[in-house]
């Protein structure tokens, strides 16, 4: 940017032209609209959670349908260990394995400990949509 003295009569004046600046302004607001990254919203889970005091069906008819697979999370020792219906597991891959022999429409039941870490629960949530177990709830405290 170049500044211009104008002289008139005796004094200096300095004469500073404004078009630069703007240009560069919107050069440097162009660039940061084109490189912003939003944070993109995290997926809800499309599982339902059930309430405390409600009964698992309205209709009591169909409860002797309902064969529920407990799979319980906890830390024992420092290290996470997995329990299918009291079976302690080493893996996913081994619970997997357990899951695709069941039915389709068996509901799964994820009861994990309060000091189990988020990933790990993520973990055995696709861990059960990888066996196209599509009835998969998680336990509250109660």
């Amino acid at each position: 940017m170049k500044l211009k003295f104008q002289q008139s009569g005796v004094k200096r004046r300095l004469a500073v032209s404004m078009t630069p600046l703007i240009d560069v302004v919107f050069l440097l607001m162009v660039f940061f609209l084109m490189t912003i990254n939003f944070e993109k919203p995290e997926l809800v889970l499309e599982n339902r959670l059930p309430q405390l005091g409600v009964e698992a069906s309205e209709d009591p008819s169909k409860d002797w349908e309902t064969v529920e697979l407990h799979i319980e999370m906890a830390r024992q020792g420092g290290q996470l260990r997995l329990f299918l219906e009291e079976r302690a597991l080493d893996s996913y891959a081994e619970l997997l394995d357990y899951l695709a022999l069941l039915p389709d429409d068996i509901l799964v039941v994820i009861d994990a400990a309060d000091d189990v870490p988020y990933k790990h629960v993520i973990g055995v949530y696709n861990t059960c949509l990888q066996a196209s177990k599509q009835e998969i709830v998680f336990s509250v405290a109660g």
